[in-house]
């Protein structure tokens, strides 16, 4: 299977709501159906969800880690090592390791999320990138749209698209990588 694409999964990595977990693993289940080869941080949450969404329908996820090593990454930072095809060890700790995955991916998409993802959204707008958001996924997705109109200098927030459904938000997300 040929990966066309690289989509950031960016999110909380604390689950504190079982619909939107399912939610993150629908999506991941989404990108692996496009042969999108789907990024994350490496770590745990609503991306780790979307990574097991991913692998359960044969899809490649590949982990951006902050850790310098496999030891780090599951002993200092307590993240997962299964699920992912891939892991690439930064050694930049967090936020450092924010910067690669999102100029890595072609794309990203917000599932809840709070000072790290925030950090994540706002290089991707730097950037220009398309970003989609999981409409009342909760975090920082509530004031997303108004931190795109206050930061909108050349039209930036027109690479923004939002749903509250998986399928629609990563076909939204797909048409504007069109």
């Amino acid at each position: 299977i040929l990966v066309s694409m690289k989509i950031a999964v960016c999110g909380s990595s604390k689950i504190n709501d079982s619909e939107i977990a399912k939610k993150a693993f629908e999506i991941g289940k989404e990108l692996a159906k496009n042969h999108i080869l789907v990024l994350t941080g490496a770590g745990n949450g609503y991306p780790y969800e979307a990574a097991k969404g991913a692998f359960s329908n044969n899809g490649k996820v590949f982990g951006v880690s902050p850790a310098k090593d496999e030891k780090e990454h599951v002993n200092k930072y307590s993240f997962p090592a299964d699920t992912f095809t891939e892991i690439e060890y930064t050694g930049l700790g967090i936020p450092g390791r924010n910067f690669p995955l999102v100029k890595e991916a072609d794309a990203i998409i917000i599932i809840s999320g709070q000072i790290g993802s925030l950090n994540e959204f706002t290089i991707a707008f730097h950037y220009s990138k398309v970003i989609g958001i999981l409409s009342n996924s909760g975090g920082i997705t509530a004031i997303l749209k108004e931190i795109a109109e206050i930061c909108d200098k050349n039209g930036e927030k027109g690479n923004i698209v939002y749903s509250e459904e998986p399928k629609e938000l990563v076909k939204l997300v797909l048409d504007k990588l069109k």
